[in-house]
């Protein structure tokens, strides 16, 4: 099932991406962007937070989808083509604080991946698109259009995550640099 191949890839999307890193490196930040452990713990409340409310919404029966035509768009958009556009602003619930425990977030995070598959494995196939967790952005996301949510915005995120992994990178090795000509 494409649903549970895409969730299988969200721990190698972004914790196989942070493997190895530690120590400061968790927190240095380019100016103006989030750091690693703000850009997991980010990944980690929006997987919590779907996972939470579908475990809370297990009896409900007879839900019905609530989207604006601009949530209805924005959702067919970035679930349909897989990309998110050029200088979204993540929502406020979403915003981690400034230096999380990567730890924490890493746990966060697997657990909620976790329960997620739980729920997948649990709940008869048609139920998966019967119940619906509002997204602040896209409106009401079914099951398997969260987990797409997230597979796109873990895909999204890994991207800058290897962008500031290439500056830590670039960074150390011109401390090393200065040092060893010092």
């Amino acid at each position: 099932m494409k649903v549970q191949r895409q969730l299988a890839a969200l721990e190698p999307l972004i914790l196989g991406r942070l493997r190895g890193t530690g120590g400061n490196d968790w927190h240095r930040r380019i100016p103006g962007k989030w750091s690693l452990a703000q850009v997991l713990r980010h990944l980690a409340i929006g997987v919590d937070y779907s996972a939470t409310t579908f475990e809370a919404r297990a009896a409900k029966t007879d839900m019905k989808r609530r989207a604006t035509p601009r949530q209805a768009l924005l959702r067919h958009l970035i679930l349909g083509l897989g990309k998110f556009p050029k200088g979204g602003e993540a929502p406020a619930g979403s915003i981690p604080e400034d230096r999380p425990d990567p730890e924490a977030a890493t746990a966060q995070f697997r657990m909620g991946v976790a329960r997620l598959e739980a729920l997948i494995e649990a709940w008869p196939k048609p139920r998966l698109t019967r119940i619906f967790v509002k997204h602040p952005v896209l409106g009401d996301l079914n099951l398997p259009e969260w987990v797409r949510f997230h597979y796109v915005h873990c895909r999204h995120h890994g991207r800058q995550i290897e962008a500031r992994l290439r500056w830590l990178r670039a960074r150390g090795d011109a401390e090393a640099e200065r040092a060893s000509t010092a």
